[in-house]
């Protein structure tokens, strides 16, 4: 993992699950589209972002809900947590967490505000990788 700092902060429109995703394969910002600036529906965004990750990095991004007891679920997982900003907390912030936050894209390096009841969390798996597993 590389540090990558979003690049917009405009409130309503930061990139910082942009920025994770740079960070996580390494690679500068400007790579991927800003999706959150061409739309700002969820579910586009989702549509948008699952299918450049995977046309570009190959991989498929598995989001689910989990609560803080169970984050040992997902130890030793290099992932994106996303949950309340702490500089405005009607909005959502995406940092790199595995096993707690190791980035945050935001240079205030605050996190996720304090005491998150709940994460979404976004995992990239390689589908070839997990494939080619043997049991």
């Amino acid at each position: 993992m590389k540090k990558v700092y979003q690049a917009v902060f405009e409130e309503g429109l930061g990139d910082c699950f942009r920025a994770c995703v740079a960070a996580i394969f390494e690679f500068p910002i400007e790579h991927m589209p800003n999706f959150w600036e061409q739309t700002q529906d969820p579910e586009e965004f989702w549509k948008l972002t699952d299918r450049w990750i995977r046309e570009h990095l190959h991989c498929r991004c598995i989001n689910f809900y989990f609560s803080k007891k169970d984050r040992h679920l997902v130890d030793d997982v290099l992932c994106i947590a996303s949950g309340r900003s702490p500089r405005n907390n009607d909005e959502d912030h995406a940092v790199v967490w595995k096993n707690g936050l190791i980035h945050d894209p935001h240079p205030s390096n605050e996190g996720l505000a304090k005491a998150p009841g709940t994460f979404t969390l976004f995992i990239p798996l390689n589908p070839l990788n997990l494939l080619s597993r043997k049991p």
